[in-house]
């Protein structure tokens, strides 16, 4: 099983890493074609300035501007949208943009003597794609045909032309191979690092955002809530009686209520801004911004009401026969007076009032609910 698991493992990673490299592909394409398609008018009118620009070779320019500025176009769109041809679009983009550029930069060469435009093209190529290995083996194999072509083409004017133009071919491929292999193994070594932080980050038994990983994503948005002077909130979670429940029931079976109760809490807080964490034991955490006071309460009453309809037999039913939750809210406005250890504290300080007033309930601001009278939070000694 742990072979199968970590074979599974591997495949995905690098699933994940080609994913990664088709779209930054598509990326690179899109600036280069943005680029060769601006260039192309300028040069062919840089070339018209300098004396006759023959029809064939006109006619070229329009054919490779058509299929950049339609590359540039598709591939916009594919890097907007996300859409999963972004490796195929990629390579076609590349090997299209050769097949066109290579009998361009053979007529310019006819027209003008220079293997300039070549010496350039080649160049880009070198450094702009990102392909994985099997890519790169196919595109030095179209690479190197665009090299004998191009060196065909200027065999005629001499031994001398021709040997430093299939020297350029050769020197482009072997640069782009090195560059590819640097930009592979950067690539790698950033999705490791990304992987590890995220694990360092992560609750092992449920999958959920740790102590460590919360401060540093609230670190991150408490200053963008305060300039945008949107509120953040925090909904302190307390599991009631856990330790009776795992006393009676067993160390492996109170694993799997935390799990179960780590997914109702995950499914209630839904939104991609919604940080779910497990801060240790039985102890939960949802910190929200962009939502106000009666909302942050209505979230924490969902949760309260998607725990209850787990229905766990619990070990102990003074407050009932499943098991519960409490909770306390605390929200405000970020500033320079306040930070989140504070609002956390002042969540904590309502929990604790939460369960000394019966468990399975909110408590926010001194007001109890889900206990409600006239569907008002109910004051706590009232």
């Amino acid at each position: 099983m742990s072979r199968t698991s970590g074979s599974t493992r591997r495949s995905s990673k690098k699933k994940e890493f080609e994913s990664r490299l088709a779209a930054d592909n598509c990326k690179r394409g899109l600036i280069f074609s943005a680029v060769l398609s601006a260039l192309l008018p300028l040069y062919w009118v840089m070339c018209n300035s300098t004396g006759y620009v023959a029809v064939g070779y006109t006619a070229m320019v329009i054919v490779a501007e058509t299929i950049e500025l339609a590359s540039a176009v598709v591939l916009l769109y594919i890097v907007k949208n996300a859409i999963q041809l972004s490796a195929s679009a990629g390579r076609l983009y590349y090997f299209f943009t050769v097949a066109v550029m290579t009998p361009l930069c053979i007529m310019d060469y006819g027209m003008s003597g220079s293997i300039m435009l070549f010496v350039m093209f080649m160049g880009a190529l070198s450094v702009v794609p990102c392909f994985s290995r099997g890519e790169m083996n196919v595109y030095s194999v179209t690479m190197i045909a665009a090299g004998i072509a191009m060196t065909a083409a200027v065999a005629a004017d001499g031994v001398r032309e021709a040997v430093g133009t299939g020297v350029i071919s050769v020197a482009a491929v072997a640069a782009g191979r090195y560059i590819q292999e640097l930009f592979r193994s950067r690539e790698r070594i950033k999705g490791e690092l990304k992987e590890k932080t995220f694990a360092s980050e992560q609750d092992p038994l449920t999958g959920l955002t740790n102590r460590r990983g919360f401060i540093r994503r609230a670190g991150v948005i408490w200053p963008i809530s305060m300039r945008s002077h949107v509120m953040v909130g925090v909904i302190a979670i307390d599991i009631d009686f856990f330790k009776k429940y795992n006393d009676k029931f067993g160390h492996p079976e109170g694993d799997e209520c935390l799990k179960k109760i780590a997914g109702a809490i995950e499914d209630s807080a839904r939104r991609q801004t919604d940080i779910v964490v497990r801060t240790g034991g039985e102890e939960f955490l949802v910190f929200v911004q962009n939502m106000n006071k009666k909302e942050i309460i209505g979230l924490a009453l969902k949760i309260r009401s998607a725990v209850a309809d787990l229905r766990i037999e619990h070990a102990y039913v003074e407050v009932s026969q499943y098991v519960t939750v409490s909770m306390g809210v605390a929200c405000t406005y970020p500033d320079t007076h306040n930070s989140v250890k504070e609002l956390y504290e002042e969540a904590d300080q309502a929990l604790y009032m939460a369960k000394e007033n019966g468990r399975n309930c909110v408590v926010c601001d001194g007001s109890m609910y889900g206990r409600m009278k006239n569907g008002l939070g109910t004051a706590i000694g009232s």
